[in-house]
C-alpha cells in the first residue's frame, strides 16, 4: 500500500470539479455548457477508473474516490435543504455548488421538467455519482477479466 503522498495525483483529479466550478463561478460566463459538460463526464468516469485501479480495498478506494463529493454533498444537503434561506452561509453554499457545477447543464437537459434549482443540483450531484461508479465498475470488470461480450468458440 502506497503512502499517502504517493496518492498526490488522485487527490488533484478529484478537485478538478471544484477547480471548474471556482472559474464558471468567478467568470459568471460557462464556459461552453454542453462541450465543458461532455468533457467533464468523460473526465469524471476516467476518474473513476482510476480509483479503481488503486492498491487497496474496493470499498476504500471508493470512498476516497468519492470523499471530496461526499463532503460537497453533506454541504449542499445542510446548506439547501436543512437550512432555510435566512440561516443560510452564502460562503458555503456556493463553495458546495462550485463542485458539481460542471454537472448541472447535463442535469437540467436530462431533466427538462424540473424547474427547481435545488432539484437540478441534487440531480447534478447524482449525475456525478453515477458517472464515477461506472468508470470505476467498468475498469474493476476489466481489471477482473470480466467482459461484456462473451467469448464464442469456434467448433
Amino acid at each position: 500500500m502506497k503512502s499517502l503522498s504517493g496518492y498526490t495525483l488522485h487527490f488533484v483529479l478529484l478537485l478538478v470539479p471544484f477547480v471548474y466550478g471556482f472559474f464558471v463561478n468567478v467568470m459568471v460566463i460557462p464556459l461552453f455548457p454542453f462541450i465543458m459538460q461532455f468533457v467533464l463526464l468523460v473526465f469524471w468516469f476516467y476518474v473513476g477508473a482510476q480509483f479503481s485501479k488503486l492498491d487497496m480495498p474496493v470499498w476504500k478506494s471508493f470512498m476516497m474516490g468519492n470523499s471530496v463529493w461526499l463532503i460537497s454533498f453533506i454541504l449542499f444537503v445542510w446548506q439547501f435543504v436543512v437550512l432555510d434561506g435566512a440561516s443560510r452561509s452564502m460562503d458555503l453554499a456556493m463553495l458546495s455548488q462550485h463542485y458539481m457545477l460542471a454537472f448541472v447543464y447535463g442535469a437540467a437537459r436530462m431533466l427538462p421538467f424540473l424547474s427547481n434549482g435545488t432539484t437540478i443540483m441534487f440531480c447534478a450531484y447524482i449525475l456525478m455519482l453515477i458517472t464515477f461508479t461506472f468508470g470505476f465498475l467498468v475498469m474493476k470488470r476489466r481489471s477482473y477479466g470480466i467482459t461484456v461480450v462473451p467469448k464464442q468458440s469456434i467448433e
